[in-house]
């Protein structure tokens, strides 16, 4: 197999194992993004962002490392270790992301329903729950 074919098949594997990562994960990342952002706009911009993350990463790997003419299957394994690498950095990162804003989130929300039940309080439209401080 020639190094050109390598690489070539390499980068299809890629594009492949990018698109089916995209195809799980996009559903319920848009989701999860209207959750966070609020608005359906906000969250189609950021779906979309992520999915040209998740899919340009492992390609940029891919097409990082060519094949030096050594075995075939050698040369794929080590252009494909590159490439799912990328991808692997690339979910990894937009997890890290959406977990410290779902953190940022909900803290806000809970501070807003404290909030809100200490206005009710104050105004005597509430009764405090029994064993609440």
């Amino acid at each position: 197999m020639s190094s050109v074919a390598i690489y070539l098949a390499t980068l299809a594997v890629t594009v492949v194992a990018s698109l089916a990562v995209v195809l799980v994960l996009r559903p319920s990342l848009h989701r999860l993004l209207v959750d966070l952002c609020g608005t359906e706009n906000r969250a189609a911009f950021w779906t979309a962002f992520s999915t040209v993350a998740l899919a340009l990463a492992p390609l940029l790997g891919a097409m990082h490392r060519r094949p030096g003419g050594g075995d075939a299957a050698f040369e794929l394994a080590a252009q494909l270790e590159w490439a799912l690498g990328g991808l692997l950095a690339a979910v990894l990162l937009v997890g890290v992301v959406l977990a410290r804003s779902i953190v940022a989130f909900e803290r806000q929300r809970s501070d807003t329903r404290r909030a809100q039940a200490r206005a009710e309080l104050l105004r005597g439209e509430a009764r405090p729950e029994p064993g609440a401080a």
